[in-house]
């Protein structure tokens, strides 16, 4: 039997992150192997009506630029868990996010995480059959 070879890039415990849809860049990032999905820190998240218009999404000093406003054509909600146990509605959008030079697509819940030090969350549907974790390390990816 001829063996595959492993071709899951190795990352840090913190990471660098670009968000293009969001247009943030070099966001430290936490990698989180005990949450499902990656996690971006929002002001406010708010349908406008729901007949068809789009999600609209602040953030606030993701690039140290201040507060932008996204609009999100395509959402959808799902009551998320956090490690605490506090169940909550979240917003989830599917958003591209390059770490080092790879670009993934990848579903992000949204949420306050103002009293939170890191802003990005990468969750495990985001590393899953890309990438492991060194948790020694930080910054592998440059």
């Amino acid at each position: 039997m001829i063996k595959k070879p492993n071709r899951l890039r190795t990352i840090g415990r913190r990471e660098r992150v670009n968000l293009p849809m969001l247009e943030a860049f070099g966001i430290e990032a936490k990698v989180d192997t005990g949450a499902y999905r990656s996690v971006l820190h929002c002001i406010s998240c708010h349908e406008e009506l729901r007949d068809g218009k789009p999600l609209l999404v602040t953030v606030f000093n993701l690039d140290g630029l201040g507060e932008k406003t996204f609009e999100f054509p395509r959402f959808y909600e799902k009551l998320v868990r956090s490690s605490s146990g506090h169940a909550e509605m979240r917003y989830i959008i599917n958003t591209p996010m390059q770490l080092g030079k790879k670009t993934v697509r990848c579903e992000v819940s949204l949420t306050d995480r103002s009293d939170m030090r890191y802003q990005v969350l990468i969750g495990r549907k985001t590393l899953r059959g890309r990438y492991r974790v060194n948790v020694q390390k930080k910054f592998v990816l440059g």
